[in-house]
């Protein structure tokens, strides 16, 4: 379903909270994330939208270096990344993102997760 709703705050917002309450549910990513964070959802969901509000509205609010808590994950896969990506898309539709908005969100999610990979599973400092 193509909405028509701009990138924005409240967009962000609430791709956030859908997007990770369906990352919660999943039954292979929601274990690896509730390992990771425990009972710090709120804050956690807090900070991400910081970060995209960050990475997309150029709102400067974010301050984090995600790539080192991303290093140190243990178990995850290529193939989690593109569950992650197929739920982040699925989500875009439920919340009535418009062609224009989910175009540019999908295009810096696919790169995030590229570059995530990139550290994770190919980087030779690691080996």
């Amino acid at each position: 379903m193509t909405g028509n709703r701009p990138v924005d705050a409240a967009l962000i917002s609430d791709l956030v909270d859908r997007f990770y309450g369906h990352v919660r549910l999943d039954p292979v990513l929601g274990p690896i994330f509730d390992a990771e964070i425990g009972d710090g959802w709120d804050a956690h969901l807090d900070k991400l939208k910081s970060f995209w509000r960050s990475v997309m509205l150029q709102e400067g609010s974010y301050s984090g270096r995600p790539m080192p808590v991303h290093m140190k994950l243990k178990g995850i896969t290529p193939e989690h990344f593109q569950l992650w990506l197929g739920l982040f898309h699925q989500t875009l539709g439920e919340i009535g993102a418009s062609n224009e908005a989910e175009a540019a969100l999908m295009d810096r999610a696919r790169r995030i997760a590229k570059s995530f990979q990139l550290n994770i599973f190919y980087n030779p400092a690691r080996s």
